[in-house]
């Protein structure tokens, strides 16, 4: 009996939250029109050890999808729950993810209502993987993680992340008028700069112009970098993916390897990205300092008054400005993304020529972050 209550006394623990959560109830609120209800959460391991995401349990249809398996301490992943509405009115769905630093499954809720069900859907969707045309069926066996690839099945696990990213190659040419450029961007007169670059790389970005223009004026930015500057790389397209998170500006050759392995493919899932990537921000921000997204998209995708709601409501204690760089011609596209950078207080600008278009982006930083 004493030992049957020493245990009890103790279990608490051994049950301590290790993850913490942008949220864990998910209210999306009225959604007047929609075929595939989504929402996200971002996941931070707030502890010194390695965490793994073991298996999402949740109602008939309701998929569960991940970036990451396995979250190094302080690392962070996105999670998106996913179904297809059957009728319209009001929904809630029960999640219990269980991951190896708590006994007890970690509890989401994803709610909110919707008035008209589409009954088909031809925007583009945040997909993590391809769409499924057989019922999801529940299994409730943990998930083993392991070191050869495994068959892919239909159960609503949370799916196997990609690789790390290699870094390999040769370290990129320094420019003759690298030491002039350093000096004018100077720490003297530009405050420290945390800049998250989101990288729209889906397939209409395919085109002979479009990702050229927009990796040699990465590229020029990078060369500028200064030691007191953090850059970070999302890219997305079919899904979000995160290549680098808060990396020094004087690691150079990682971020010049990182844009060059760049490539288009993919559908867009631009709304997640945007706001995965203000959780980044504010994760890294600096006081005082320049706490910038800059967004390299030819617009493809619609950010709705939901999702700006949801930013809004996220900056009332770190405030992110996000840029939007346009590329194409499609005037739709392009006010889309000047309707984006409206309301993150930033700046619109337009590549569609390859001269020039090395020197804008930095320009930009420098009226952002200038003392």
């Amino acid at each position: 009996m004493i030992k049957l209550f020493y245990f009890l006394l103790f279990l608490p623990l051994f049950s301590i939250s290790q993850i913490s959560f942008s949220e864990q109830y998910i209210d999306l609120g009225n959604i007047k029109e929609a075929y595939e209800i989504k929402g996200d959460v971002v996941l931070t391991n707030t502890s010194s050890k390695k965490i793994f995401l073991m298996r999402a349990d949740a109602d008939q249809g309701v998929k569960i999808y991940t970036t990451k398996k396995t979250l190094l301490p302080n690392d962070t992943c996105l999670l998106v729950i996913s179904f297809i509405p059957e009728h319209n009115g009001k929904f809630k769905k029960k999640i219990n993810l269980v991951s190896t630093d708590k006994e007890t499954p970690y509890e989401l809720t994803l709610a909110g209502n919707i008035a008209t069900v589409k009954t088909n859907d031809k925007m583009a969707c945040v997909y993590f993987g391809k769409r499924k045309t057989n019922p999801v069926s529940i299994n409730e066996e943990p998930i083993v993680i392991p070191n050869t690839p495994v068959k892919r099945d239909n159960s609503n696990k949370l799916p196997r992340s990609s690789e790390p990213l290699i870094i390999t190659g040769t370290p990129k040419p320094e420019l003759p008028l690298k030491e002039v450029v350093i000096d004018k961007f100077s720490k003297e007169n530009y405050k420290p700069n945390n800049i998250l670059f989101l990288l729209d790389i889906s397939s209409s970005m395919r085109d002979s112009l479009k990702l050229p223009i927009m990796k040699t004026a990465l590229h020029r930015l990078i060369d500028a970098a200064r030691d007191i500057d953090t850059i970070s790389l999302v890219t997305y397209a079919s899904k979000v993916n995160l290549l680098s998170e808060a990396i020094c500006g004087t690691n150079k050759q990682n971020l010049h390897t990182l844009v060059d392995s760049l490539k288009a493919k993919g559908m867009t899932s631009g709304r997640t990205a945007i706001l995965f990537s203000q959780l980044l921000s504010q994760k890294h921000f600096i006081e005082e300092g320049n706490n910038q997204i800059i967004m390299a998209s030819d617009g493809e995708f619609k950010f709705e008054r939901d999702d700006f709601l949801t930013w809004k409501k996220r900056q009332q204690e770190k405030k992110i400005i996000i840029t939007t760089v346009a590329f194409g011609e499609d005037k739709t596209a392009l006010r889309n993304l000047k309707d984006i950078a409206n309301k993150g207080e930033g700046s619109f600008i337009h590549l569609n020529q390859k001269s020039g278009s090395e020197e804008t982006l930095l320009e930009e930083i420098k009226l952002r972050s200038k003392k």
